[in-house]
C-alpha cells in the first residue's frame, strides 16, 4: 500500500479503510496477500444513472448534428466570401472604367497622330510592286537555302564527325541558330 505521497502513514490508511468497510461504504477483496477496495455501488439508482446517460447521450446527438449543421453553414459562408473577395467593389470598378477610358483616350490620341503623320500613304500600285518583289526575293532566299543544304548533306555523306561538328568547323549558322522564322517575314496585306 502506497501512503499517499508520503502525508499519511500506512496504518492511518488502513484504519480508515477498516471503517468504510464495516460502515458498509466500501468492500474489500482479498486476492492472495493484497487487498482490493471498491465503492459499494447499492445505493446509486442504476435505472436512474441508465436514464440519465440516455438523456446525456441524445444531448451529444443533438450537439454533433448542430455542429455538423454550423460546420456547413461556415464552409458554404467561406466559399462565399472567397468568391466575394475575387470581385471588384463598385469603387474599383469604377476606377478601373476611368482608367480603361483614359487609356482608350490615349490610344485615340495616338492614332490620329499616326494618321496625320502618314500624309502619302503607299497607294495600290506600289504595294503589288512591293510584294511582288518580296515573292522575287523569298522564292531566291529558299532556293538558295536548299541548294546549301544540298551541298551539305553531300559532305556530310563522307565526314566521319556530326552535322553540328561540321557546321562549327565551317562557320556556318542556321536559321534555328539564330532565331530566325519564316512567319517573321511574312507580309501582313
Amino acid at each position: 500500500m502506497q501512503n499517499v505521497q508520503k502525508e499519511h502513514g500506512k496504518t492511518a490508511v488502513q484504519k480508515a479503510l477498516d471503517k468504510l468497510v464495516n460502515e458498509n461504504k466500501l468492500f474489500e477483496k482479498i486476492y492472495g496477500k493484497q487487498k482490493v477496495y471498491c465503492v459499494v455501488q447499492e445505493d446509486i439508482d442504476t435505472l436512474n444513472m441508465e436514464n440519465d446517460l440516455k438523456k446525456l447521450d441524445r444531448e451529444i446527438n443533438e450537439a454533433t448534428t448542430n455542429l455538423k449543421a454550423k460546420e456547413d453553414e461556415l464552409h458554404k459562408n467561406l466559399i462565399e466570401l472567397s468568391s466575394l473577395q475575387k470581385k471588384l467593389t463598385t469603387n474599383e470598378a469604377r476606377n478601373n472604367v476611368n482608367d480603361l477610358k483614359k487609356e482608350i483616350e490615349n490610344l485615340k490620341d495616338q492614332l490620329d497622330d499616326y494618321v496625320e503623320s502618314t500624309e502619302n500613304p503607299i497607294s495600290n500600285d506600289e504595294k503589288l510592286k512591293i510584294i511582288a518583289e518580296y515573292e522575287r526575293y523569298w522564292k531566291e532566299y529558299r532556293k538558295r537555302k536548299r541548294m546549301c543544304k544540298d551541298m551539305l548533306d553531300t559532305i556530310l555523306e563522307g565526314y566521319p564527325k556530326s552535322k553540328k561538328h561540321l557546321f562549327e568547323e565551317i562557320g556556318i549558322e542556321t536559321d534555328e541558330d539564330v532565331g530566325f522564322t519564316l512567319e517573321e517575314i511574312k507580309l501582313k496585306i
